[in-house]
């Protein structure tokens, strides 16, 4: 018969629906299930694959690609450290425009460090060492002997004496447009050969010399005297083929940054007397990377008299030589900077007792203290292995000028005679230079007289013996003075900049394709790792969240059924029940019977 309802055994075999999803997550009580769990979610798509794998070849298969892939990203990302901690640099340049540009010193020497004006007045007192030199024999110190360190080693205040005066040597300054005097310059004692050197806007500390506009007229100017007198009648002075700047005319000119210390013999260059000499500047600052970079400083210099100077590298290796001679050979170069704290020391070229010394001709003399220094000296201009001592780095900041040099000759003889007059108006010249002034001068007087008597031009003509005074005036004018402008070309500063090669950014950008590239990791599948660690810790801590149980839809036939009020009820067998049930309730549809 057919049924057309439902009976109360078929309503009580209808299986009920969970509210909420219909797979409740399993339990994740066990350390195997966390790691499962997030190995199925995570974005490291080799994990999840193993996570997800259903059979045994698939898991083993998707396990070796990932050690692969992990092998490759180690062995990458150990590369990527190592090229991060060699920490090179690269250095990039920048032009910086439209400010102010600090002005450099300028220190000049006398190539003649002698003044022949004051030898003449010493004469008597610098014969005996002259003397002395000449009858003895040093062996292979001879050389150093005649030389002017070997006179100045011996003949200290002589030596400071007969150095040119910065009264006599510059005769004009003026200085973007001013006026300046010897008070705008500072002494530097070169004891090897120059002797009075003399710098301009020596600086300070913290102090600097801005300029604002370019150009000759706003630069440094200087007219300089030589004081090239004529040498004593029959007297000439004994020259050394070997020595590569001496015995010239003009003056040595180092251009440097303010406060550091000049080395003219090393980083100058020679200015000629007769021309008007112009020296262009460009600055050009450097900047370097310290530590872990670089090895670059910004410790400043101690130099004679405590004197502070910013570090160069050249200076602290000069210092550093000096301290080697005197750590070695007990006494101190005069060629070389002195430290604080050295000054005590008795020069190397020094002679016990010459003045006492009796005379007596090819007697040899000798010095052990210079033999010492000659080699020291010696074995560190072939041998840089010195330096590793030395501990001398490069300053992190400093300032450079590149020099273009020009030319040109002066003073035109026909401005002459009204140059010297206009030079010397203030002060009273040298012996030579008025003696040229004087025949100038007389001759100029005599013809604008015969000019003034109307005596025709064609007429007026020089006698052969004015004509050599003339040209003898001229050369000494031309011999003696010359004329030096050192200007900024222009304001723009050419920055060297060093930077890091390769950087914290670049490196987490690698290490981020490498580890997408070969495992597919990034930072939040970083993040997921740390995820399940703090599960893991939770889990040994007995705190991990008790979670819904995961059944299917059969274990929930087996374990859940519903009253016949629909209520949820979890008891295993529900037949009796039923059955009992079925006997007191009538039939759902009475329109229809039971089958029997």
């Amino acid at each position: 018969m057919k049924v057309t309802g439902l009976t109360k055994f078929d309503f009580l075999n209808i299986q009920p629906k969970m509210p909420g999803k219909s797979k409740p997550k399993r339990s994740a009580r066990t350390a195997k299930g966390l790691m499962k769990e997030l190995g199925a979610e995570s974005n490291a798509h080799g994990l999840a694959k193993i996570a997800t794998s259903t059979t045994l070849k698939r898991k083993v298969l998707w396990s070796l690609l990932v050690i692969v892939g992990f092998a490759a990203a180690t062995s990458q990302l150990s590369l990527l450290v190592k090229k991060y901690l060699l920490f090179q640099v690269v250095e990039v340049s920048n032009m910086r425009e439209g400010m102010p540009v600090e002005y450099p010193s300028i220190t000049i020497c006398n190539i003649a460090a002698m003044s022949l004006t004051k030898v003449n007045t010493k004469l008597d007192v610098m014969m005996p060492w002259f003397q002395f030199v000449e009858v003895t024999d040093f062996g292979k110190q001879n050389e150093h002997m005649q030389s002017l360190q070997g006179f100045y080693e011996n003949m200290i205040e002589e030596a400071h004496y007969i150095g040119h005066d910065i009264d006599n040597f510059v005769v004009k300054c003026r200085f973007n447009r001013h006026e300046c005097s010897a008070n705008n310059f500072t002494l530097h004692f070169d004891g090897k050969n120059y002797f009075n050197c003399f710098t301009f806007n020596r600086g300070q500390l913290n102090e600097t010399l801005l300029m604002h506009a370019t150009g000759p007229q706003h630069g440094l100017s200087l007219i300089i005297s030589l004081d090239n007198d004529d040498p004593p009648p029959g007297g000439y002075g004994i020259y050394n083929v070997k020595n590569n700047i001496a015995y010239s005319a003009g003056v040595r000119v180092h251009v440097h940054a303010p406060n550091t210390m000049p080395s003219p013999t090393d980083h100058g260059f020679d200015v000629p007397p007769g021309y008007s000499s112009s020296v262009g500047l460009k600055a050009i600052l450097n900047s370097r990377k310290s530590y872990p970079y670089g090895n670059c400083t910004n410790n400043d210099l101690v130099g004679e008299d405590g004197r502070i100077y910013r570090n160069t590298v050249f200076s602290c290796l000069q210092l550093c030589k000096q301290n080697i001679v005197v750590k070695l050979c007990g006494c101190k170069s005069a060629a070389l900077p002195t430290p604080k704290g050295l000054e005590k020391f008795r020069y190397c070229g020094t002679v016990d007792n010459w003045k006492t010394r009796k005379f007596v001709p090819h007697e040899k003399v000798l010095l052990p203290y210079l033999i010492c220094e000659e080699d020291i000296l010696e074995n560190v201009a072939n041998d840089r292995s010195y330096e590793q001592t030395c501990r001398c780095f490069q300053p992190c900041s400093e300032m450079s000028y590149q020099k273009s040099i020009s030319l040109s000759y002066w003073p035109l003889e026909f401005y002459q005679l009204n140059a010297l007059q206009e030079l010397y108006k203030d002060k009273e010249p040298p012996n030579f230079m008025k003696a040229a002034l004087e025949m100038m001068n007389n001759i100029s007087v005599k013809y604008d007289d015969l000019r003034t008597r109307g005596v025709p031009e064609r007429e007026l003509v020089l006698s052969p013996n004015e004509k050599a005074n003339l040209t003898r005036a001229s050369d000494i004018i031309r011999q003696n003075l010359l004329r030096l402008n050192i200007y900024l070309e222009d304001l723009s500063v050419l920055e060297f900049i060093q930077m890091p090669a390769y950087g914290l950014a670049d490196l987490f950008a690698d290490i981020g394709g490498t580890l997408g590239l070969w495992m597919g990791i990034s930072v939040l599948t970083i993040m997921e790792l740390v995820e399940l660690i703090i599960r893991l810790i939770l889990l040994l801590a007995n705190t991990e969240t008790k979670m819904d149980i995961n059944v299917t839809d059969d274990e929930t036939v087996q374990n859940h059924t519903l009253d016949l009020n629909g209520r949820f009820s979890s008891q295993y067998d529900p037949l009796p029940y039923q059955k009992q049930e079925l006997e007191k309730q009538p039939y759902i549809n009475q329109s229809e019977s039971p089958i029997c």
